[in-house]
């Protein structure tokens, strides 16, 4: 390898692994699937575009994250949106009235997880 090539190539190899691990995180679910899911389980509180202004917010005293604004997501890894979703909120000190979702498959919490981050602006 010519001389000075050697660092090129390390931040080259290193952009591809970036790139690969992004690609892998959004193939790890599907947010049209998670939108029909979030449809019947989070836009009464979340809203129809993730708001934080569905119809049972109005009477929430805490109330729901605002995906759109990046509420809720702010520094939080995939897999933590994943056990939110999964667990609900009073797993992780928030709000209790988020529920829990046991009775979703691991591709259906997947899918909700790619949904709300595709809300984001």
């Amino acid at each position: 390898m010519p001389r000075g090539l050697g660092p090129v190539v390390s931040l080259l190899v290193l952009l591809a692994a970036f790139s690969a691990s992004d690609a892998l995180a959004q193939e790890k679910g599907d947010p049209k699937a998670g939108k029909a899911i979030y449809e019947v389980r989070c836009a009464m509180c979340h809203g129809s575009e993730g708001a934080g202004d569905g119809p049972v917010a109005r009477e929430l005293k805490d109330k729901p994250s605002n995906w759109k604004a990046g509420g809720g997501l702010k520094d939080l890894k995939d897999q933590k949106i994943f056990e939110l979703i999964a667990n609900g909120g009073k797993a992780f000190g928030k709000s209790a009235l988020m529920p829990a979702h046991p009775d979703l498959s691991e591709a259906e919490v997947w899918n909700l997880v790619a949904y709300v981050k595709s809300l984001k602006r």
